[in-house]
Formats: structure tokens, sequence, C-alpha cells
């Protein structure tokens, strides 16, 4: 996809005069208008009334659009954009995590050690403690901790490295579980064993259900609580120019959070709701949990529901496990090692859905109107998953719906045609190639991570948007999935790895590609690009003032990009200095 190229326009072709007695209520002038159209054209000025945009141009057309109550901001050159959209949040889990017990960033074995060893000397023996979502790609070491690590600094205490769908367990946390060689894996899970042994080293890839006694993730915060923390979160994505967000796994009590927020007239963030679907079980079993998502209310689905302020989107399903933790189901197997603590030849991660039951799950979605994605991190994983779609499309035509691959780390030339023949689209993370590359090149080798993230590839065939995973800790570059959109646009124009040079540099974005991976991508993914995603008449007024133009500025500028000013509907939600 070649990158537009910006246009300045002197005549408002975008808009009708405005009658005197119906002005705008805002006008934004004297910048540089970003309007992500077709054309990528840039103006002067815009113009808002009643939450939506009525005129982009020159600046003197625009200000016909004035009246005596018209708010006029004056950016001074300054960038003015679409708000931006981040395509993967979590933010109802992050709202929870934070108002427990937050986990420190944690760097390296001994800071994780260090860590626990505290919480030990703090609690009861017998209490747990966990780690979660604690990825070991993030540490110095580029590994798990070991079982006798953790048992070096809490013997008598059950503790949980947490890293997402694979974790460690120590000897405490075994043996009040009743762990051993003998017990069996659960479905879809392992019980890492010592290949000399047979005794569990502690590992336990989608293995979490053997463990008893573990506590939750938060699900004791009150209601009120969590509600509150969603909203001051909101306002934080405001101060970084996000304005719409997707929920990229939300069960029927985070969407009632967003409904909540939404009547009392305090979103400031539109939310697209991907709702949760178990494919587990029988067809029918999988048919009843479909017909009960929209609830008795009919606000939980299917796809479209909603208004402009909260929206359901697709449904999603969770196939294998995850890169950063060695479970993700790739084609040859992972290579044995510390990073993972593989231990078999023949180790190729987790798939967690037969691929019968999953034709049949897809099915059942298609037939409900529902749009479909699925959390596919391997591309052994992404065969899986296209066979489904492409089963599916000869049942119930799916081209319309833009069914998506969520991650999508390592797609192949021959399933991206796939992708483009079935209309199928991706939620990406470039974060994560920041974060991990360089810790994934040293396990998987330069062949194997040619094609990961290959964003300029992936828009030759079809649309992908830019996302976060954003799950735990509120800082943009320091959570967990740093959420920063700009760090990701950082990400994609310049392929650097954390502690790294770049990777696969020739599959970098333009920085057209870059604004719209944030920004109209995104509404595309969400059948939302009529509504939202560009400056262009009709839309929503949703859009941001930045420091400095992106289009321009140095490469290493674009991360450090600061919002001046965050517009919702046309009302301002976020004026900093």
């Amino acid at each position: 996809m070649k990158p537009a190229v910006p246009l300045v326009l002197g005549l408002t072709l975008f808009a009708a005069p405005a009658a005197a007695a119906d002005p705008a209520d805002l006008i934004v002038r004297r910048g540089k208008v970003v309007t992500v159209d077709a054309r990528f054209a840039t103006a002067e000025a815009v113009a808002v009334r009643g939450g939506r945009v009525v005129a982009v141009g020159a600046d003197a057309e625009v200000m016909r659009h004035q009246g005596p109550a018209t708010r006029v901001v004056e950016a001074g050159g300054k960038t003015v954009l679409p708000g931006l959209y981040d395509s993967h949040t979590h933010p109802v889990l992050v709202a929870t995590l934070e108002a427990g017990d937050p986990v420190p960033v944690l760097g390296s074995i001994p800071e994780v050690l260090g860590y626990v060893r505290k919480r030990a000397a703090a609690t009861p023996a017998g209490t747990w403690i966990v780690i979660r979502f604690a990825f070991p790609t993030r540490l110095k070491e580029a590994r798990f901790p070991t079982k006798a690590e953790l048992d070096s600094v809490a013997p008598d205490h059950p503790v949980l490295y947490h890293a997402g769908p694979a974790g460690v367990a120590n000897s405490a946390a075994l043996r009040t579980s009743g762990v051993t060689k003998d017990t069996p894996d659960p479905p879809a899970g392992q019980v890492v064993r010592d290949p000399a042994t047979g005794q569990p080293t502690g590992m336990l890839p989608n293995a979490y259900g053997v463990l008893r006694g573990l506590p939750g993730g938060g699900e004791e915060v009150p209601a009120g609580k969590r509600r509150e923390g969603v909203r001051e979160l909101f306002r934080r994505y405001n101060r970084h120019g996000l304005t719409s967000v997707a929920d990229r796994n939300a069960d029927r009590a985070a969407l009632d959070v967003y409904l909540a927020l939404r009547e009392a007239g305090e979103l400031t963030v539109r939310v697209n709701v991907a709702r949760s679907l178990d494919p587990a079980g029988t067809r029918d079993a999988v048919a009843r949990r479909l017909d009960e998502l929209p609830g008795a209310d009919g606000r939980g689905g299917p796809t479209g529901v909603g208004d402009e302020w909260v929206r359901v989107g697709p449904v999603k399903l969770f196939l294998d496990g995850g890169m950063l933790n060695g479970s993700a189901y790739m084609r040859d197997p992972w290579p044995k090692g510390d990073a993972y603590q593989v231990t078999e030849d023949d180790y190729r991660g987790l798939l967690f859905v037969r691929p019968d039951g999953l034709r049949a799950a897809v099915e059942e979605a298609a037939r409900r109107k529902w749009q479909v994605t699925a959390h596919t991190a391997g591309e052994g994983a992404m065969d899986v998953l296209l066979d489904a779609y492409e089963f599916v499309d000869r049942l119930t035509p799916i081209r319309d719906r833009r069914f998506c691959i969520t991650h999508a780390n390592f797609p192949s030339r021959a399933n991206l045609e796939r992708c483009r023949r079935l209309g199928v689209c991706a939620d990406v993370q470039p974060a994560w190639l920041w974060k991990d590359g360089r810790a994934l090149l040293a396990v998987l080798g330069r062949d194997r991570m040619r094609w990961f993230q290959p964003y300029r590839t992936w828009l030759e065939y079809t649309t992908v948007g830019g996302g976060s995973d954003h799950m735990i800790r509120t800082d943009p570059v320091g959570a967990t999935n740093p959420w920063s959109p700009w760090l990701g646009m950082w990400v994609a124009l310049t392929r650097r790895t954390e502690g790294g040079g770049p990777h696969e540099p020739a599959e970098a974005l333009s920085r057209g590609q870059a604004v719209r991976l944030y920004t109209i991508n995104n509404a595309y993914l969400h059948h939302e690009e009529k509504e939202k995603g560009s400056l262009e008449v009709g839309k929503r007024a949703d859009l941001i003032m930045a420091d400095r133009d992106v289009l321009t500025c140095p490469a290493d500028g674009v991360r450090d990009t600061r919002v001046l000013l965050t517009v919702v509907g046309g009302k301002v939600v976020y004026e900093g200095p």
C-alpha cells in the first residue's frame, strides 16, 4: 500500500456554508489539519457542531462557521489529527489490578526474587504470592525464574510467577496443590516434567487449574471502585491522544462498567467491546453460549449493537498460548532451553481448541451475525484459524464481516494471500517488537523471525490496526504492555528493538501508514470507518492537537509527542500546557 501524497486544501469542498443561526461550537484554525481521508489531504482549520465535523479547509472559509458562542482554538501551526484508536486494550482488568496490590516493574531475576522475598516476609506462611503478567522476555536474563530460585526466597509460601497462559510455580505451590509426577495434564495444558526424574519442574503452560487456592486477579474489588478506575484510566488515555479503544476480551461485568459510565455521562473514550466466547464442548453448548451473550436486555450483542460510545464488536476466542511465554502454537518446535524451560524435542506450543471445534464455533457465530476474532500468536495457530475461516466462508460468506486475527505475530506469504481472499484483518502490537524482539530473536533465530510482525507486507494484502494489549500498570511506556500510541507509531517507523538494532527494517511503515495504523485502520477493523478515524464532514468530532508534526519531525521524536488538546464528540476532554 503506497502512502498517499498530502494535499493542502484551499477550498471548503467538504462543507456547505453554515447558517448564521447555526454556528459551530468549536473551530481549530491556523494549524496543519491532517485529515487521514482517502487522499491523506491536509487543511488549515476544522469546525465542529453538535459533536460532528461540519467543515474542513482553509482558515478563511472555515471561519465563516464562527458565531458569538463559538470557541476558537489557535493552533499556531501545530498538527491536528483524528483522535487516536487503540485496537486492543483491557481497561477493566487494568483498573482492577491497580486497585489491589500493584506489582512494581521487575527487570531482572534478582528483582523478581527480591520482590517475592519482601512479600514473604510481610505475609503469613502458606499465603499465596502471585506476580501477574510478568513476561520473561522483559527480564534482563530473558528467561523464566526456576522453581528452585522461587523456593530459595519463599520456601513456605506458594508462589506463582504468572506470564499469561504459562507460568512457574514453586515447590510450596505444587505441594499445597497436590501436584506430583502422577498428576495428569489438564485439557489443552501441560504439567512440565523433568525428563530425567519425571518430577514437575514448576512450569505450567495453560495448567493453572491444577493449583489449589490460587487467588483471583482482583475480583473482590467493588464495582464502584472498578468503575472509578476505568474513568481515571480513560482520562489518562485522553492525555495521550486516545479517543477510542477496543476492549479485546470483555465479559458482561466489563460491558456493564462501560454502560454505567455511558449512562452517567462520564465516558471520555469510545469503547468497542469484544465479547469473550468459550468454544469448548459440543456444538450445541457453544450455540447456547452465543445465544446467551446478548443478555436479557439485548445490549451484549451481536456485533454492531450499541451507540457511538459503547458498541459491541467481535466475539473473541482464545486459540493458542503466547509468544512471550513460549506457549504460542508454532509450525516448528520451540527450541529446548532455559528461556521457556522447554524440555521436549517436539514441543510446538499449545493449541487450546481442536480444529473441528473451532470450525463449529466460528460457523455458529457467523450464522448469528457475529464478527469473529481469535487470539492467535503462533504461525501454526494462524494456519488452523484460517483453515476454519475458509471452511465457514463456503457455508456463510464472511468477506464483508471483516473477521480478524488478534496478534497475528507470524504471517506467511501464503496466509496473507488467504487473508486478502477472505477479507481477514489483524490487530497487531508494535510495542512487542520493541520490548521482546531481541529476546525472541535469540530463541528463534533470524530465519524464523523474518516474518515477525511484518507490517509493510501486511498492508500489501489487507488492513492491520495498531494496539497495545494494555493489561497492567497505567504508565504509557512503563506498563507491562506499553500503551502509548506514539511509541507504537515510532516502533512501526523504526522497527527498533529495546537494547538492539532495527529488526527487518524493510518492513518499516511510512509516516502516513503509521498514522493510519492508529486511526482509520482501527476504525475499519471495527466497521466504524464511516463514523471516525478521519477528519471529514459528517464524522464524529474526535480530534487531537500535537506539539509536533509527526509527518516531518525526526523519527525518534515521534515517540515523545505530547498532546496539547483532545476533543471527543466536539467536547474538550483534555487541554495541556
